[in-house]
């Protein structure tokens, strides 16, 4: 099975499968780098044959697969991957109460990797600069609004394109082949969601960095 960009979940067996907190944290682990069961249970604080059953059961649904193994002092280790960077169920599956908790964890998941790497990130990432005032080199903001599902979707869409059109992509060896020598790498996490709150009719923007 191919690395691929979307996978689509075809069957209930598979939704339940992956329809779990801990097993979406796996999924989300792997989509980024591949891992032994050994890795694994390090990073997320786990004994080693509670992940092996899950990584077992994720392996059997076709969502994570072998990529390598590797012999190390007379024992065979398996590295394992993610089938593909995104997973979505067919429309059939939906909607899925099963697939609730797994999407919050999804974004819970996607602060606590950003979290991670602004820790990580080089002071200079930071730094302000008097001399390129008017030329932002971050920015972290928190916007709350009013949008129809037409209008939300049609940003979405609007955004890829935007992304298209100034950002070189990262992961990818047509990317790295085609970027120029000027080109620094950046890191941005977008996280959009319908909170429910209908009781304040302003514009928020909470944090600014520049």
């Amino acid at each position: 099975m191919d690395f691929t960009a979307v996978y689509k979940i075809s069957t209930h067996e598979q939704l339940k499968a992956i329809a779990d907190p801990l097993r979406t944290k796996m999924l989300m682990n792997l989509v980024r780098n591949e891992y032994t069961g050994q890795q694994l249970a390090e990073m997320l604080g786990i004994t080693r044959n509670n992940i092996y059953f899950h990584l077992r059961e994720l392996e059997k649904h076709g969502v994570i697969r072998v990529v390598r193994k590797e012999e190390k002092n007379g024992i065979v280790q398996k590295y394992y991957r993610a089938a593909a960077s995104r997973f979505i169920p067919e429309e059939h599956l939906l909607p899925s109460l099963d697939l609730v908790e797994t999407s919050r964890q999804v974004f819970l998941e996607t602060l606590d990797t950003t979290r991670s790497q602004v820790e990580h990130a080089p002071a200079a990432s930071f730094a302000l600069d008097p001399t390129h005032e008017s030329k932002r080199k971050n920015i972290a903001s928190t916007y709350s609004f009013y949008a129809t599902e037409e209008s939300f979707h049609a940003f979405i869409e609007e955004f890829k394109q935007l992304m298209d059109k100034h950002f070189t992509m990262r992961n990818t060896e047509a990317s790295e082949a085609s970027r120029s020598e000027d080109e620094k790498s950046y890191r941005m996490s977008l996280i959009a969601f319908p909170d429910g709150d209908e009781g304040t009719d302003s514009q928020e923007r909470q944090q600014d960095g520049g």
